[in-house]
């Protein structure tokens, strides 16, 4: 049920209202926008004027997040921002919220010598299994994520990111932090604002929630140091207007613009690599619960592949076995060379893996990184500036 309503609250964010049962839950979901828009603004303000007081860390904070919810591709950013200052010698940690996991308490994660650690302790069935291979036991997905792609950078998990941020200055001697998915944690004093936009997003934004996935408004552009234009390749001839549409909302920001790009693909039964190219002309299932699901199945298809079907939930959707046991009867039926999924998603059908293992049509998890496009060099020249205090 959640699946379908959600399927139609998308659509209705990209088309209009197509059928009565569609013009009931418009006008519903209407009624909550200037209820949820009024509080955004308010609680804006509350911090622009001090009402409201920031938490200050003693080291620098780079902000990444968005305006709307999920889709624009913020993990790949964290990571491609946490491996260039890890390469200039800097000691980072990342702080996420971990939305979806089922632990309570605020945590640590680091990979270590091909061991994924929670608080120090191994997270694993066997200690001789590298990350990937892990049953992660309910840690939300970007975390862990984040973790194994980045050795050695502790990703903190907890709500409070003002503590978890004391935490990783005073016990990880971090002296340069990384706010995931921070734009609206406005709890949180930062140094560097980065703020991703999709670039199919309409010049004038998406609704604002409930009616649309948009957090805030684009007014709210005007706190960000950089507005980095994700995906740009999915919308070429739309860059440029949306550049100079961007500069009137933030005009003292760099924009910049960057790709996600396929990086390799790995068979999750045998860990075996999977050469890029072996996908062209393939015809495949899809699997996927994030953000941006559109732009993944585009992905494949600009990598040759012939898609078969398309298994889409909610983003951060915790499966269970009959919705893999179905997908998995669907893509042999359909004559699927494999179903291909994400990292994300790997990391949630965890507890199925035996069962893939055992199964007819081999599962391909795809793995993406992020390639600016430009203003690379400008980036680096701001988080130079951004020194430890």
């Amino acid at each position: 049920m959640w699946r379908s309503l959600h399927d139609t609250w998308w659509r209705l964010t990209l088309t209009p209202p197509q059928s009565f049962s569609d013009h009931l839950l418009d006008n519903a979901l209407r009624g909550g926008v200037w209820v949820y828009g009024a509080a955004v603004r308010w609680r804006n303000r509350a911090y622009d004027r001090a009402w409201l007081r920031q938490a200050r860390l003693p080291r620098p904070v780079i902000s990444v997040g968005n305006l709307s919810v999920g889709g624009t591709g913020k993990t790949a950013c964290v990571e491609y921002l946490a491996s260039r200052l890890t390469a200039k010698d800097r000691r980072v940690c990342i702080l996420s919220r971990g939305y979806g996991g089922r632990t309570g308490q605020p945590y640590w994660l680091l990979a270590e010598q091909g061991r994924l650690l929670l608080n120090g302790q191994t997270v694993a069935d066997r200690d001789d299994l590298p990350p990937h291979r892990h049953r992660w036991g309910g840690l939300p997905d970007e975390p862990a994520l984040l973790a194994s792609r980045l050795p050695g950078v502790p990703v903190l998990v907890g709500r409070r990111r003002e503590v978890t941020g004391r935490q990783a200055c005073e016990a990880f001697q971090a002296d340069a932090v990384i706010l995931d998915d921070g734009f609206q944690y406005r709890r949180l004093a930062r140094d560097c604002e980065i703020v991703l936009v999709n670039a199919r997003m309409p010049l004038g934004g998406w609704p604002l929630l409930p009616r649309g996935p948009m957090r805030e408004p684009l007014e709210s552009l005007s706190r960000a140091d950089v507005v980095l234009i994700t995906k740009a390749d999915q919308s070429l001839e739309r860059v440029a207007v949306l550049q100079e549409q961007l500069r009137r909302f933030a005009p003292q920001a760099l924009i910049a613009t960057a790709v996600h790009e396929p990086e390799g693909v790995r068979d999750w039964r045998t860990d075996d690599a999977v050469p890029l190219e072996r996908v062209n002309g393939r015809r495949i299932a899809l699997l996927s619960s994030i953000g941006d699901p559109e732009g993944f199945e585009q992905t494949l298809i600009r990598m040759g592949a012939s898609v078969s079907s398309h298994a889409r939930y909610p983003d951060h959707h915790r499966y269970q076995r009959p919705e893999w046991a179905d997908l998995l009867r669907t893509a042999g039926a359909c004559g699927a060379h494999a179903v291909v999924t994400t990292e994300k998603d790997i990391i949630r059908l965890q507890p199925f893996r035996d069962e893939a293992a055992a199964g007819g049509v081999p599962v391909w998890v795809l793995r993406i990184r992020l390639r600016m496009l430009s203003g690379e060099d400008e980036l680096d020249a701001r988080l130079a500036g951004v020194r430890v205090r």
